[in-house]
């Protein structure tokens, strides 16, 4: 067999001389550590890589070998973007010592992938072969042996993102060949999973508010291990986006479990990492859990939003704290101006579109109160309205919101604005609107740390409705029509001394 071979890329060191910036954007070592190297086959097709030997290489002993797949951003040919995450894991003084190993570090092209496979959806359909960039990495892999001291039971395979599904493709392709498996934020085809693949030690790792990599492709691919006999790991992070590797890298067992295992062995670790538990604003609650009565709303579109803008807000929450906070629904929501509008101020929006008085309930002390602000807007009820909130129910949650607020902070001002005017094809009529305005009015007038605002009869036609020159569909106000809300709302907070 003739083996396959190797070279330097000029390119890459070239880049490394000449190139500062990209020598800042990777710590020196992991340039210097990760030996840049090109795999060429018989046909001429080649493949970037870099290698990391063990400290203090000793060919008389056998070491394992790490596949390391990177994520979409890191593809190209200048054989050195791969090393952006991850990789640095390796070359921490005590792993050097400690877990002495290979790291293979190949590079994908740009605009191709580890494996041929969507990345959104629910699920994915594994190719019948692998991509062209996989098989060059799995013929390094293959050659290496010849070259290096390496231990046939001790290969691992790990990625994230774009290799995360490299990492569950290897597995699910090659049973019995990978010791263990990392697979970061990727997915695969459950479907491939057998008895034989799920003997594989798996340990997975996922946020659930990933906006690029859906969570269920980690949790198919889990349940189906499950499913075949498997006993794998998975830590299903939350509030860490799409870049769950830097935690999933930093868990302190992690290399521990990884170079414990054998290949065709069962996993045997005692993992005494706890499984991470998510906050309580990582899924929308049941219909029990909304606090008091009237209506609810739990449509599909909803619940995403609620998901994903408390989601955001979460990973926000220390930049928020001491805020004047806007609360409500899409009509705060929508308020995208408001650092704008009141530069003196700082401020947080914490609307939810569609929201109602019960999830105001629910939500506010993890998104509102917990910020510990200077001030809350609130505006809410619009919403109750339209799916046939009783206003005498509608004004009790309103008050309820306001005894939560003084009980969690007896000083901080509430400045509680009137419903806006609406229409009666919207089923918001204003008889109605002006009944909750009212009720709410007396509930105020009762509350020493509440103020009123009058956002009703500044915007209310003759007949109490709402006009199109400032809420084109009769619900939502355009830019002059929030120019006028906040005209109402700065002699306020003059008053208050909210001003920085």
């Amino acid at each position: 067999m003739k083996l396959p071979s190797f070279r330097f890329s000029r390119l890459a060191w070239w880049s490394l001389a000449a190139a500062g910036l990209l020598l800042a954007a990777w710590p020196a070592t992991a340039a210097d550590e990760y030996v840049a190297r090109v795999y060429t086959n018989a046909t001429g097709q080649t493949l970037p890589y870099r290698l990391l030997t063990p400290k203090n290489y000793d060919a008389a002993k056998k070491y394992p070998l790490v596949v390391f797949l990177h994520g979409a951003g890191e593809r190209g040919n200048d054989n050195l973007a791969q090393l952006k995450h991850g990789t640095s894991l390796f070359l921490k003084p005590e792993v050097r010592d400690e877990f002495p190993c290979f790291v293979f570090a190949p590079q994908c092209p740009t605009d191709e992938k580890w494996v041929n496979m969507r990345w959104d959806g629910n699920t994915g359909t594994q190719p019948k072969e692998p991509s062209a960039p996989m098989q060059l990495a799995l013929d390094v892999i293959a050659a290496l042996p010849a070259e290096f001291s390496l231990d046939p039971e001790r290969l691992y395979v790990t990625g994230l993102s774009m290799g995360g599904y490299g990492t569950w493709d290897c597995i699910t392709r090659f049973p019995g060949r990978f010791a263990a498996a990392v697979p970061i934020c990727g997915g695969g085809d459950e479907r491939t999973v057998t008895p034989e693949v799920a003997k594989t030690p798996v340990w997975a790792f996922h946020s659930s508010d990933d906006p690029v990599v859906p969570v269920v492709r980690t949790r198919h691919m889990i349940g189906a291990l499950l499913a075949a006999g498997g006993h794998p790991h998975f830590f299903e992070y939350w509030g860490l986006g799409h870049d769950s590797w830097d935690r999933a890298y930093a868990e302190p067992e992690l290399l521990a479990w990884m170079f414990a295992q054998r290949r065709g062995q069962p996993d045997t670790y005692d993992l005494k990492t706890p499984i991470p538990v998510p906050p309580r604003i990582a899924d929308f609650p049941t219909d029990s859990a909304f606090p008091s009565q009237g209506p609810i709303r739990k449509a599909d579109w909803f619940r995403n939003v609620w998901i994903q803008r408390r989601t955001e807000w979460w990973r926000h929450r220390l930049q928020d704290h001491g805020a004047v906070v806007f609360l409500g629904d899409s009509i705060t929501q929508g308020w995208t101006r408001l650092a704008q509008d009141f530069p003196d101020l700082k401020v947080a929006n914490r609307g939810i579109s569609g929201d109602i008085t019960r999830g105001v309930l629910y939500r506010l002390n993890d998104d509102v109160l917990d910020l510990d602000p200077a001030a809350v807007v609130l505006l809410i009820g619009t919403n109750d309205l339209e799916d046939h909130g009783k206003p005498g129910q509608i004004a009790a949650n309103v008050e309820l919101i306001l005894d939560v607020c003084r009980a969690a902070h007896p000083k901080m001002p509430v400045i509680v604005c009137k419903l806006t005017p609406s229409n009666a094809t919207k089923n918001r009529p204003a008889d109605k609107i002006k009944e909750i305005n009212a009720l709410v009015d007396v509930i105020v007038s009762a509350e020493p740390q509440c103020v009123r605002c009058d956002t009703w009869s500044i915007f209310a036609n003759d007949q109490g409705d709402a006009t199109p020159e400032e809420f084109p569909d009769l619900l939502h106000p355009n830019a002059a029509g929030y120019a006028k809300f906040a005209d109402a709302l700065r002699p306020i907070f003059t008053k208050l001394k909210l001003e920085k």
